[in-house]
């Protein structure tokens, strides 16, 4: 019951039909009470009538009459008027239309109680059409706002600070028209992710793949001398191995954007995830007889992520940091700790990055106008910063032409 009290539709048209049927029973109150009044003056009118032809023929009578008229008749008296009256067919069960008194009440009374509710019967009607017409239209409005929802239009917000059914209502489309459109935003998305995603592949796989046609009809023409064969099957793989290692470079980003990865969170120490990162180095850094050092908590200093991943965020920066150092340079890893943070700090002597690239050396495909490496593509970094963050880390990078890079890779504790 409280519930339907509580629902300000049904409040509404409950508090206008009581009151309704307050003056429609007032009204009934007072035709009663008039019809009433009139019965009295007919039966005091009678009674005068009476009276008045009993005590003309017998004076004597008066005082007893008197008494019986004001006053309560006895049972014994009522008796023996019964008797009398009987034998000319006025008895208790005479017909209300056979009085003489209530003839014109026994016609009259019904008429003007039924005319009375009819009356009535209207503006309850017309009560009850307009609240419905009203709530109708509220249904409407949801329903249109519904269509245009349908169409992409999320712009019709319904109040809801109200209480009741349209409340709620009103509450669960707006939450319902805010999933959709927060769902289509994430689909355009994901569309235009793809859609850049495969521009990407395909301009970047573009070169290395007119290089390997245009060598393979020359090989195919028989232009090439067997001489100079094998160099060409040598540039065909080199070629082969770059489209291998950018395509799967391009589908990790792919995966990491896209929210795909499962990381597997454990607790490690940074030293192991170091060691792992140079172990797929160690050929070119000897070969440039470059000096790795570690410095810091090496033993102490954890974080909580993923082993593989993060090895490979920070090979790319340590070979970043190879490419733009000469030979016989120094990489210093530095490793820290704090109680809300674990840090990786890697810099180098190197030639340093301009002031003009420094802005931009993490997004996907950028070369730097120092770029040591031709065939340099420039996913590495943006991989790396994909990685990174993506295990609630951040990266940044700081640099002195001519002097050197550091890049500092921070994990935040108590976030995963």
């Amino acid at each position: 019951m409280y519930y339907l009290i509580k629902n300000p539709e049904l409040k509404t048209i409950l508090l206008k039909l009581v009151l309704v049927q307050i003056i429609l029973a007032s009204l009934i109150f007072l035709v009663v009470k008039y019809e009433l009044a009139v019965m009295n003056r007919a039966i005091i009118a009678q009674n005068i009538a009476l009276t008045g032809q009993i005590l003309s023929r017998h004076p004597e009578l008066e005082d007893e009459l008197v008494r019986f008229i004001t006053q309560e008749a006895d049972q014994a008296q009522i008796f023996k008027g019964k008797q009398i009256l009987k034998k000319y067919g006025y008895q208790e069960d005479l017909l209300i239309s056979a009085q003489p008194i209530l003839q014109n009440l026994a016609f009259s009374f019904p008429i003007k109680v039924a005319i009375l509710i009819l009356i009535f019967i209207f503006p309850i009607a017309l009560l009850v059409f307009f609240n419905y017409q009203k709530m109708y239209q509220q249904i409407n409005q949801v329903s249109l706002a519904a269509e245009r929802v349908v169409d992409g239009d999320f712009k019709t917000v319904f109040p809801h600070e109200r209480e009741g059914e349209f409340g709620i209502l009103s509450h669960n489309f707006n939450m319902m028209a805010n999933r959709l459109k927060l769902s289509l935003e994430k689909l355009n998305q994901d569309k235009d992710f793809l859609q850049t995603m495969l521009s990407d592949i395909s301009h970047q796989l573009k070169t290395p793949l007119s290089s390997l046609l245009t060598m393979t009809e020359l090989l195919l023409a028989g232009k090439v001398a067997p001489a100079d064969q094998r160099d060409f099957f040598e540039k065909s793989h080199s070629q082969l191995v770059r489209m291998e290692w950018l395509v799967t470079n391009l589908l990790k980003m792919a995966r990491l954007e896209a929210g795909n990865i499962a990381f597997k969170f454990q607790r490690l120490l940074l030293a192991g995830v170091i060691e792992k990162a140079l172990s797929p180095l160690q050929v070119n850094l000897e070969r440039k007889q470059q000096q790795i050092q570690v410095k810091g908590k090496v033993d102490e200093v954890s974080f909580r992520g993923d082993q593989d991943w993060t090895a490979e965020a920070l090979t790319n920066i340590i070979k970043n940091c190879s490419e733009h150092t000469g030979e016989g340079g120094k990489i210093q890893i530095e490793l820290s700790e704090t109680p809300l943070f674990s840090r990786i700090s890697i810099s180098d002597n190197g030639e340093g990055i301009e002031r003009r690239d420094l802005p931009h050396i993490f997004k996907r495909f950028y070369k730097g106008s120092n770029s040591v490496k031709a065939e340099s593509i420039g996913i590495g970094l943006a991989l790396t910063k994909l990685i990174i963050e993506s295990q609630n880390g951040d990266i940044t990078v700081s640099s002195v032409k001519g002097k050197g890079t550091r890049f500092l890779v921070t994990f935040f504790k108590g976030i995963i």
